[in-house]
């Protein structure tokens, strides 16, 4: 599946990725010195034909960003991105046959030897989508067989349970093509199904998907009717159950949340139609906010689609980084984004 084709039809095969919040200029403090906001960072990958999709931090030295970039030959081959502490470098994933596509869209981090990455595969960039997810030990990454949930299905979010297991949610396709939230549960030997919420008829799915403890979990994404505005959705697992949770009343969509070391949730998506679709949300206590995106030049044209906290971030280094690319805007050549939460890279 060609990586436009895929975003294009992304209403109808990926469940609506859109979202309207409207983002305002970084503001100054005091003095005229700028706070701290989103910057962008170089990517290690070309600056053209790739999306990255998911990222994850361990640390403030150690980050991963994973996505997908169009080869030569017109499919789409996974890839993978590793910050050092102080620059994005490539790292390579598992080669995919030469007929299949592979899309990876999210990253879960439980330790140094156990990074899961999950996605989305499809032969000849046109064939029915399937789950994947990678697996690295440490020393290199391996494909992993996924679960079959009877029909069409996306892997679009994934993080650590807390307690050495692993979260991953998407959607999943009825076969009338109506998709439902997707949850996905890895205990340290297999993969469960557990049933998630939903409303019928609003095509609702999930892109991210983070833990604050083992019985505190978050989940992301959106829905609505096929044609028609979108909304956002929240689900809270509390240990047992999935639970919807009330968010504010937007057309919109969140495509990722990661929590803090506070159990502060940052959320990112994008608003559709926008010059700029990059928008992104801190939830303190009951209540979210807006904070700008990237306004400058780097940041033109961006929408996001993955958020992780850093912890244990360093003074003046970034406190989260979120990921995406300029593809939704289908104005070829596309580039990928990296924006860090922090002060301006480039001031460094």
């Amino acid at each position: 599946m060609h990586g436009r084709a895929l975003r294009r039809s992304g209403r109808l095969a990926l469940a609506a990725l859109t979202a309207s919040l409207a983002m305002a200029a970084p503001a100054l403090a005091a003095g005229g010195a700028p706070r701290d906001g989103w910057h962008t960072w170089s990517p290690a990958g070309p600056e053209h034909n790739e999306e990255l999709r998911g990222v994850a931090a361990r640390g403030p030295a150690d980050a991963w960003a994973v996505g997908y970039r169009e080869s030569g030959s017109g499919t789409s081959v996974p890839v993978a991105e590793r910050f050092d502490g102080r620059a994005w470098r490539t790292v390579p994933l598992p080669a995919e046959p030469a007929n299949r596509s592979a899309y990876p869209a999210a990253l879960a981090a439980v330790g140094p030897g156990d990074i899961w990455v999950v996605g989305v595969t499809a032969e000849d960039r046109i064939a029915t989508p399937r789950p994947l997810a990678y697996h690295w030990n440490g020393h290199s990454w391996s494909s992993v067989p996924t679960l079959s949930t009877g029909g069409d299905a996306l892997l679009q979010g994934a993080a650590p349970d807390g307690a050495g297991g692993v979260w991953a949610v998407g959607v999943a396709y009825d076969a009338q093509g109506a998709g439902r939230p997707l949850t996905e549960h890895w205990d340290g030997s297999s993969w469960r199904i557990v049933d998630a919420p939903h409303t019928a008829g609003q095509g609702e799915s999930l892109g991210g998907v983070t833990a604050v403890a083992p019985d505190d979990v978050w989940a992301v994404g959106g829905g609505g009717p096929a044609t028609g505005a979108s909304h956002p959705l929240t689900l809270h697992w509390d240990g047992r159950t999935w639970a919807s949770v009330a968010t504010p009343p937007a057309d919109a969509t969140l495509h990722a949340v990661s929590a803090d070391a506070h159990g502060r949730l940052w959320a990112v998506g994008e608003q559709q139609g926008a010059a700029t679709p990059a928008f992104t949300l801190r939830r303190d206590g009951s209540t979210w906010h807006a904070v700008p995106a990237d306004s400058g030049p780097n940041g033109k044209g961006a929408s996001l689609f993955g958020v992780a906290t850093v912890p244990h971030p360093r003074p003046g280094g970034p406190t989260a980084w979120t990921v995406g690319s300029t593809l939704p805007q289908l104005q070829p050549t596309w580039h990928p984004v990296i924006e860090g939460f922090g002060r301006d890279p480039s001031a460094h």
